[in-house]
């Protein structure tokens, strides 16, 4: 993480108090009466993905009345959370997380594969505070994973996390969030190492051996309501990843990705709105490649109430290329169009929450691959079951054909299919159990000096227990 984001991220933390006590005139939410906390996991993030800040107290905009930002400009995107993991809260959480997790082919290798088993340490901790005026949660989780046969991957892992919602006038609204992570395998830090929707991250639909990755992601978006049907924003992202010690013979490559947005929304009914924006992304990757994409899209956003959502966006791209391409010798430029777009649905009520979209646009490699034009199909479930257990199912295929290539042995194109499952139980007030298990099937095409299509299958295994503790926070 660089030292001006630093600087600022601490500023805007030692401000929050003084905005917050400022601003914050309205009555206390339920959790900000002392009632002691029954629960063992924390909520979500205490930020819908509306523009602005509902319940404050019938003063300037609503949640009611306010667009969803779609992820693509800023926002935090459409979340499987349940209406119960959505409320407000103002607590501190702390706690640590011992478990162990099973690799069956942890180089993603086509034939002669080799499992793993890791065992890893993570404590953890959280703050999370919300008033009509501001919302803001900071995690850290770090500790360490020790892996049974590849002893050179044994590191330390961190993870710093910080998402924040401010309304600084009645009509105007600031998002800043903030992923900072230093991962060795199988990341499961519990608590503190949530990864932030919507923030710009790196290529999930591209899976890497296991390796050591620093990665950080910013987003900055700020949003005015400055007529009563009509609304305008932008917003801001980087997203940089470095590898290192690379398990295998697999070359990965260090890629940054920088975009800016601006868009315009107008009401046409109560929860639709629709209107343009203006996408600009820049891609570069190590050693030498970069891809500049001009984006125009026409948005859509529909509101019901708390529980439904749909976003959706479609327009032309305009992308430069400036590298090599799959099967070539050297470096080119080369220019082309293209139809970019996408569309997601999330529902929820008290006890369910489910989402699932459908993209296609231009992304980055997430280390494979230099840039892509990548088309992802997602979906998410989570339920609570009983008072004590809770589930969760995930799946998404992704296509990605190479638009660069880092490195002349790269693929023209790869293919992800991922399912996962997971189960969680409270086993007291404090003691939580968590395991879960995934299923990835990664195809390549084009491989140089193959013949046939490399195929990889890879089968996860993770158990975790953890203890948590909870201490409200009052105004």
């Amino acid at each position: 993480m660089s030292f001006w984001r630093c600087l600022i991220l601490v500023g805007l933390l030692a401000g929050l108090p003084v905005l917050g006590a400022a601003q914050n005139s309205s009555s206390q939410s339920p959790d900000q009466t002392g009632t002691a906390d029954t629960s063992r996991t924390a909520p979500a993030a205490p930020l819908s993905a509306i523009a602005g800040i509902e319940g404050d107290g019938g003063t300037g905009d609503t949640a009611s009345s306010l667009p969803q930002i779609p992820g693509l400009l800023g926002g935090i995107g459409v979340s499987s959370a349940s209406l119960s993991e959505m409320e407000r809260s103002n607590y501190l959480r702390g706690g640590i997380n011992v478990g162990a997790a099973y690799d069956d082919n942890p180089l993603l290798l086509s034939s002669g594969v080799e499992s793993n088993t890791s065992e890893s340490i993570f404590p953890n901790i959280k703050i999370a505070e919300s008033s009509s005026r501001v919302r803001w949660t900071l995690g850290y989780a770090g500790g360490l994973t020790v892996n049974q046969k590849f002893t050179s991957q044994n590191q330390g892992s961190h993870n710093l996390n910080f998402d924040s919602q401010y309304r600084l006038t009645p009509h105007l609204s600031l998002h800043v969030a903030e992923n900072f992570s230093v991962t060795t395998g199988f990341f499961d830090a519990g608590n503190g190492g949530e990864v932030v929707p919507g923030s710009g991250g790196p290529n999930a639909s591209l899976i890497t051996p296991l390796a050591n990755q620093k990665s950080d992601n910013t987003t900055a978006e700020m949003n005015y309501h400055f007529a009563l049907n009509d609304l305008v924003g932008g917003s801001g992202s980087f997203s940089d990843s470095h590898f290192s010690n690379v398990a295998g013979q697999t070359q990965l490559a260090n890629t940054q990705t920088a975009a800016a947005s601006g868009f315009w929304l107008h009401q046409l009914f109560a929860g639709d709105w629709a209107g343009a924006a203006y996408r600009f992304e820049r891609i570069t990757f190590d050693p030498s490649g970069e891809t500049r994409v001009h984006s125009i899209y026409a948005v859509n956003t529909l509101n019901f109430s708390k529980r439904f959502s749909l976003t959706g966006f479609v327009g032309p791209q305009y992308v430069e290329n400036q590298g090599l391409i799959a099967g070539a010798a050297t470096a080119s430029q080369t220019s082309s169009w293209s139809t970019g777009g996408g569309a997601e649905f999330g529902w929820r009520n008290e006890k369910t929450g489910a989402s699932v979209g459908y993209s296609r646009m231009i992304s980055d490699g997430g280390g494979v691959l230099g840039s892509v034009l990548l088309q992802t199909t997602h979906g998410s479930l989570h339920r609570q079951l009983t008072r004590a257990w809770s589930g969760s199912l995930t799946a998404q295929h992704g296509t990605n054909q190479s638009l660069t290539v880092p490195f002349q042995t790269s693929a023209s194109s790869i293919n992800l299919t991922s399912v996962g499952v997971s189960l969680d139980r409270n086993l007291g007030r404090s003691v939580g159990f968590r395991m879960g298990y995934t299923h990835d099937f990664q195809q390549q095409f084009g491989v140089p000096g193959s013949s046939s299509t490399l195929d990889a299958n890879r089968n996860r295994l993770f158990v975790t227990l953890s203890y948590q503790w909870a201490k409200p926070l009052g105004m």
